[in-house]
């Protein structure tokens, strides 16, 4: 699991409340070789032995006395000393805003009690593996992850003194809901937010329990609402009739506040877990779908510059012997590694920008000298298509940005024009400022494509180009934006099409 094989132990520190817990794990490490264990039951105490010890793993608990495991997490994350220390937290509950909140404040292995040894030490290799992510953490929220108070409950009853007696027990942790007759109810629950749980009595005039239940039940878009009994003892038939009809529990009257909040909380948790599932279904498909662009983007957009590179070594291995020859294919061969580069900047860069973990960093930028680059990173397609570029830009013109996400975006719309230029073989380029952007057009003979025209921006979207992925136009706009800019465009089938790129002054 470890390098074994290094003179130098490596230390790991336990932070653990419980005796029996820091033994276990101490167990499971005392398995492998060249492992040196240091205890603590409590993060105060952690953070002393981090000063005078060189500690290279931490195993914590997210529930620690006086400072929390996460608490503790941000100390060694933010600490310059011991920012680059692997971190494994334990915890015994899998709530989904605490590992969001670990991730966020960059743990590196999330592990939920009970475990065994072989989950613990699989954890353990891809936390020493793997880089060590720096703190992210997002504002925290001001309500308490241990409430509920995301979760609605609506109490049912014809008596409006047994609506208030159960309120009480309950509004200090759910958003209370309140109806005196079935229909109200009915109408409540056609309403978002819609309820999580309906605490319904039984015997109600006009419309009893049992029929609500039955209409929620029977009705696609309310029949997931957990619904509990209210009833009195001598009910048992009509408690049963409820179970059949889909409730899940029942609470005697007059009713007990310890009896009213564990069974509410307990179906709170069914309720919670049935959420973090759902998340986590959803998370799972986002990842798919992410990793199915990723390899659409890569298929399209790396394929031709290596198939580029690989053809032309070999042409440039033939003609060592004729020199002017062989530096067309370096210089073809260099053109293409630019192409690979540009690929993977832009996509570094466009990641982040999703993600809204860009740095954005602006200096003052010559626009001639950044379009002058861009236009040779373009030069073979105006070469291979044989397309006059007509450039009228102000070379005097300065905007406040970044060098390499501003020739990324200008590649981009540039290779866009020229791929899609068919009529009249030329493109026109030129560029002015006014109080506040500095403006630089493209000019493109021909139309956009009309059934595209509604979508040029966005994301995958391509018209008659099988071998592109249609990211081009929509990476240029993000590049544009993180730089305080706009982007915008106008179609004409007579006039041609117009790019504008509006950058702010430097």
């Amino acid at each position: 699991m470890v390098n074994t094989q290094s003179s130098q132990p490596l230390t790991v520190l336990i932070v653990e409340p419980f005796e029996t817990i820091r033994t276990m794990i101490a167990n499971v490490l005392n398995q492998l070789s060249n492992i040196v264990i240091i205890q603590s039951s409590n993060a105060s105490d952690a953070l002393e032995k981090l000063e005078y010890n060189d500690i290279g793993l931490i195993i914590a608990e997210w529930q620690l006395p006086t400072l929390s495991g996460i608490e503790f997490l941000k100390k060694v994350r933010t600490n310059t000393r011991t920012a680059k220390i692997p971190f494994v937290m334990t915890s015994a509950t899998i709530e989904q805003s605490h590992v969001v909140q670990a991730i966020q404040c960059g743990v590196s292995e999330y592990v939920v009690k009970p475990f065994s040894s072989k989950i613990l030490k699989s954890r353990l290799q891809r936390a020493l593996t793997k880089p060590v992510r720096p703190c992210k953490e997002a504002p925290e929220s001001t309500e308490s992850t241990e409430q509920n108070n995301d979760l609605h409950v609506l109490i049912v009853d014809d008596v409006a003194d047994n609506i208030k007696i159960i309120s009480d027990i309950l509004r200090k942790d759910y958003k209370i809901k309140a109806a005196l007759n079935g229909k109200k109810a009915l109408q409540i629950c056609a309403k978002d937010p819609q309820p999580d749980i309906i605490l319904l009595d039984i015997m109600m005039p006009d419309m009893d329990g049992l029929e609500v239940c039955r209409r929620l039940k029977d009705d696609p878009s309310t029949q997931h609402i957990t619904v509990i009994f209210l009833s009195a003892l001598e009910q048992t038939e009509h408690i049963v009739k409820g179970l059949e009809l889909g409730a899940v529990d029942y609470i005697t009257k007059p009713a007990n506040p310890a009896i009213v909040k564990s069974r509410v909380q307990a179906h709170c948790r069914s309720i919670e877990s049935n959420r973090l599932m759902r998340a986590q279904i959803d998370t799972m498909l986002e990842n798919a779908r992410l990793r199915d662009e990723f390899d659409s983007v890569n298929q399209t957009e790396l394929v031709k510059p290596v198939a580029d590179i690989k053809h032309s070594t070999s042409q440039l291995a033939a003609n060592l012997h004729e020199p002017e020859k062989a530096q067309q294919y370096i210089d073809f061969i260099q053109q293409s590694c630019a192409a690979l580069q540009l690929h993977v900047d832009s996509t570094a860069s466009l990641n982040k920008i999703e993600r809204k973990e860009y740095q954005f960093k602006p200096q003052k930028q010559n626009f001639t000298t950044v379009l002058k680059d861009a236009l040779g990173h373009v030069s073979e397609i105006v070469k291979r298509k044989q397309i006059k570029v007509h450039n009228t830009e102000n070379t005097d013109c300065h905007f406040n940005g970044e060098y390499a996400i501003t020739h990324a975006l200008l590649t981009h719309l540039l290779k866009n024009a020229l791929e899609g230029t068919r009529s009249d073989p030329s493109i026109q380029l030129s560029a002015t400022q006014n109080d506040k952007y500095m403006v630089f057009k493209i000019h493109n003979p021909d139309p956009v494509p009309e059934p595209i025209r509604g979508q040029f921006f966005d994301k995958f979207v391509t018209y008659g180009k099988p071998d592109h992925a249609g990211i081009g136009t929509y990476t240029a706009k993000l590049l544009t934006e993180i730089q305080g800019g706009f982007i915008e465009y106008r179609t004409d089938d007579n006039l041609g099409t117009e790019v504008f790129v509006s950058l702010p002054l430097a």
